[in-house]
C-alpha cells in the first residue's frame, strides 16, 4: 500500500514488505508521477509542447553513463549509474521514447549490461528512487550493420559483367558500398547520392574473377569489422518480370499498355492487327516499376496484340507474353427489349480465365472463357447503356475493351386478334386479351375503347400506361344497356398496333321464367358461329354446357333442376373472339305463382285458378269457402279449380287456399292466402 505524504505525488512510505512485482508497480507510480510533473511544466508552453512533453517518459533527473554509445553488431553495453544512494534501480534497454505507456515488466531489468544482436538505433530508460523520490533518464546508442552488403551478378559470354546492388536494409546500413572488381578496378558507391542502377565491368571473354563488396562508413568505426560478399555468376540476367499487366482501348483508338518495367533495361512495345506481323510502335521505356504507355492512331473496333520486348546486357531479346485487346460489337440476334452482345478476341499467351461483362460501369455477368456472346434481357425500350466487355488473363493480367452504347430494338406490334368480354354483375365488365407475334416488351399501355352496342363512337375507359391485360370497367350499368370494347397495344418504344381490334360487345342475358332470352344484336362485326347455354355451379365452373346455334333464347325445365346458374357464351367465326353474358342464378327453393283473381266466364281467358310451380317435386292444394268447408283439392299441380262445386257454379266472393310443396331438395313449403272468385 502506498502513502503519500507532503504535496509532491512522487513522495510516498511503504507501509507492508514488497515483492519484485510490487517495486515494479511503485517504480510505475514513480514514473507515472514524473510523467505528471512534465504535464505541469509545460502546460502553459502550448499544444505542441503538452503534446511532445505526454508522449515521453523520459526525464532529467536521473543520470547515468553507456559506454560504449556507438559500436558494431554484434555490441555490448554497459551502464554505470550517477545517481547517489539508488533504490530499486531498473533499466529498459529497448524502450521506445514515442510509447505513453511504462515499460512492461519483462521489457526491465536491473542488470548493468546488454547485447544488442542487430543493428540500430536504441534507447535505454533509467528509472528508480532515491530519498524517497522517483528518477528518470534516457540515453541512445547505436549499433552499427557489419554484415556484407547484398547484390546480383550477372555475366555473359562476351565477357560483360553487371552488378546490381541490393535493395535491402543490410546493403541500405552503409554510407559507401565498394565493388571490387578482382582485376584491379573499384568502384566506391555512395549509397546516399547514387542514382545509377547498376555497374558494368568488361572481362576477356571467359575469365570471371571473385567479385565482391564491402559496406564502409564515413566516420570508419566499424569498417574494420564489416563483412565482404563474394558475389557468383548467375548467368543470363532473367528479364521474366518484364510483362504486361494490362491493355485498354479507349473508343478514341489511343491504347494504353500498362506493364511491369526493370531499370536500365530498354522495354519495347510492338502491336500486330489480327494474327499478324508485330511491328515496333515507337514506344520504349529504361525505368523499372509500373509503366504506361499510349499506342495512339488504332481502329477501337479491330482487335489487336500487344508484346514487350527486352534486351538483357549479354544482348538476348527476351519476348513478353502476348497479350490481346478485345472488342465487343451488337450482336446478330434481334429480340424485342433484349440487347444482343458479341466480342473477338485473339488469343493470349497466358490463356483466358474468363469474361466479365460491364454494363453501365458494374460488373452484371462473368462467363466463361469458350463463349463469346450474351443477350441481356434486364433492358428497358427508351433507355440506352453502355458496355464493356474485360478479359481475365492468368497471371492477373486484364484486357479491356472500348466501350460501345446500345439501346434495346422492337418491332412494330400486330393487331390484337385475341379477346373476351365478361359481363361479371350489374357494374362490372371484365376485359382480357392474349398477345402474340413481336413487339411486345415487359412495359406496355394497353388502350381499352367502349361504346354502347350500335354505336360508334368509342372512347378510352383504360387508365394511362395500362400494364393489365385483364381490366375490369366498373363504370356499366350490365342490367340496362350491352357494351362494346376494342383494344390497342402500345410497347415500351412507343410502337402501336397498326389499328384497334376488332370490336367485342357483352351480352344481356335476362329471364321470363322458365325462358332466359338474351340481345339479338350479334356481340361481334363477324359473323357469331354459336351460341352456347352454359351451366354454372356456385364457383363459376362450367358443369354443363347445351349449344344453341344462332338461338336467342332457351326454356328451362326447371323441375329437374336444383342450385345452378345459366351464361351465354358467344364465339366468333374465326374463333378468336369471345364473349360471356352475365350469369342468372337459380335456387333449388320451390317458386309458386298463385293468381288473385279468376274469371270462369267462358270467355276462354283466365278460365281456372291455377297456379304455377317451379322446383316442386310434390304438391297439394285445397280451396276453402269463407266458412271453412273444402270445396276443391287436388294434388296434381298441372290440374287447377274450374268454379264449380257439388252443387253446381260456385258464386263470387272470396275463397281462401293452403298449397304444399316439396322441393326436389325435400324442404316442405306451405302457403295460405285468398282470392277472388268473379262471376
Amino acid at each position: 500500500m502506498i502513502r503519500f505524504t507532503g504535496a509532491h505525488p512522487c513522495r510516498y512510505t511503504l507501509r507492508e514488505p514488497t515483492l519484485l512485482t510490487m517495486k515494479h508497480k511503485l517504480l510505475i507510480a514513480f514514473l507515472l508521477g514524473i510523467f505528471s510533473l512534465v504535464n505541469q511544466e509545460v502546460s502553459g508552453q502550448g499544444a505542441s509542447a503538452r503534446t511532445e512533453a505526454t508522449q515521453s517518459f523520459c526525464g532529467n533527473t536521473g543520470a547515468f553513463i553507456v559506454t560504449p554509445e556507438t559500436g558494431c553488431a554484434p555490441m555490448t553495453v554497459n551502464v554505470k549509474n550517477r545517481v547517489p544512494k539508488p533504490e530499486n534501480l531498473t533499466y529498459a534497454f529497448r524502450f521506445d521514447r514515442n510509447q505513453n505507456t511504462p515499460p512492461s515488466l519483462s521489457e526491465t531489468t536491473q542488470d548493468s549490461s546488454f547485447t544488442y544482436p542487430t543493428p540500430g538505433t536504441y534507447t535505454i530508460l533509467q528509472y528508480g528512487s532515491a530519498g524517497g523520490t522517483g528518477f528518470s533518464a534516457c540515453a541512445d546508442v547505436t549499433v552499427k550493420e557489419t554484415r556484407g552488403p547484398k547484390g546480383e551478378l550477372i555475366t555473359c559470354p562476351n565477357g560483360k559483367a553487371m552488378v546490381t546492388l541490393g535493395d535491402d536494409p543490410v546493403t541500405k546500413a552503409y554510407d559507401v558500398v565498394s565493388i571490387n572488381w578482382g582485376d584491379g578496378k573499384t568502384v566506391d558507391v555512395n549509397l546516399k547520392t547514387n542514382t545509377a542502377a547498376f555497374f558494368e565491368n568488361t572481362y576477356k571473354p571467359g575469365s570471371f574473377p571473385a567479385i565482391t563488396l564491402k559496406g564502409s562508413y564515413t566516420n570508419s568505426v566499424c569498417n574494420a569489422e564489416a563483412s565482404t560478399t563474394t558475389l557468383t555468376a548467375a548467368g543470363a540476367q532473367s528479364l521474366s518480370s518484364i510483362r504486361i499487366r494490362a491493355v485498354e482501348m479507349p473508343e478514341d483508338g489511343n491504347a494504353k499498355v500498362i506493364y511491369d518495367g526493370m531499370d536500365g533495361i530498354e522495354t519495347k512495345v510492338y502491336v500486330a492487327k489480327g494474327n499478324g506481323e508485330f511491328a515496333f510502335t515507337n514506344q520504349s521505356r529504361q525505368t523499372g516499376g509500373v509503366q504506361s504507355v499510349s499506342v495512339p492512331s488504332l481502329d477501337p473496333k479491330a482487335v489487336y496484340r500487344f508484346q514487350l520486348r527486352s534486351t538483357d546486357i549479354c544482348g538476348n531479346v527476351i519476348t513478353s507474353p502476348i497479350v490481346s485487346s478485345v472488342v465487343i460489337k451488337e450482336g446478330r440476334l434481334s429480340l424485342d427489349e433484349i440487347i444482343s452482345l458479341e466480342w473477338e478476341t485473339e488469343s493470349n499467351t497466358d490463356g483466358e480465365v474468363e469474361f466479365q461483362l460491364k454494363r453501365n460501369g458494374a460488373v452484371i455477368f462473368t462467363i466463361p472463357p469458350g463463349k463469346r456472346s450474351y443477350e441481356d434481357t434486364d433492358v428497358k425500350c427508351g433507355n440506352t447503356y453502355r458496355y464493356e466487355i474485360v478479359t481475365i488473363i492468368n497471371n492477373d493480367v486484364r484486357s479491356y475493351s472500348a466501350p460501345i452504347s446500345l439501346a434495346p430494338k422492337s418491332s412494330a406490334p400486330g393487331d390484337i386478334t385475341n379477346a373476351v368480354v365478361t359481363v361479371n354483375d350489374n357494374n362490372t365488365i371484365g376485359t382480357k386479351v392474349e398477345l402474340s407475334g413481336e413487339g411486345l416488351t415487359s412495359e406496355y399501355n394497353l388502350v381499352v375503347e367502349r361504346a354502347l352496342l350500335g354505336s360508334t363512337n368509342f372512347e378510352v375507359v383504360s387508365p394511362a400506361n395500362n400494364q393489365s391485360l385483364q381490366w375490369d370497367d366498373t363504370n356499366v350499368n350490365t342490367s340496362q344497356n350491352s357494351y362494346c370494347y376494342r383494344f390497342q397495344y402500345e410497347n415500351a418504344c412507343k410502337m402501336k398496333s397498326p389499328s384497334f381490334s376488332t370490336p367485342v360487345c357483352s351480352i344481356l342475358l335476362t329471364t321470363n321464367t322458365p325462358d332466359i332470352v338474351w340481345n339479338p344484336e350479334a356481340p361481334f362485326i363477324s359473323t357469331v358461329e354459336t351460341y352456347t347455354l352454359q351451366q354454372v355451379d356456385d364457383g363459376g365452373n362450367v358443369v354443363n354446357e347445351t349449344p344453341k346455334g344462332l338461338s336467342t333464347n332457351h326454356t328451362l325445365d326447371l323441375a329437374s333442376q336444383s342450385d345452378f346458374g345459366y351464361r351465354i357464351e358467344a364465339k366468333s367465326s374465326d374463333g378468336n373472339f369471345t364473349s360471356l353474358s352475365n350469369v342468372l342464378n337459380f335456387r333449388s327453393e320451390a317458386i309458386l305463382l298463385i293468381p288473385d283473381a279468376f274469371t270462369p266466364n267462358g270467355d276462354a281467358y283466365n278460365e281456372r285458378f291455377e297456379v304455377k310451380a317451379y322446383f316442386v317435386k310434390d304438391f297439394k292444394m285445397s280451396v276453402f269457402s269463407r266458412w271453412g268447408e273444402v270445396v276443391y283439392h287436388s294434388e296434381d299441380i298441372a290440374e287447377g279449380w274450374d268454379g264449380n262445386i257439388k252443387t253446381g257454379k260456385a258464386p263470387g266472393g272470396y275463397y281462401l287456399y293452403k298449397i304444399e310443396a316439396t322441393n326436389a331438395t325435400g324442404q316442405t313449403v306451405v302457403k295460405n292466402g285468398s282470392f277472388l272468385l268473379i262471376r
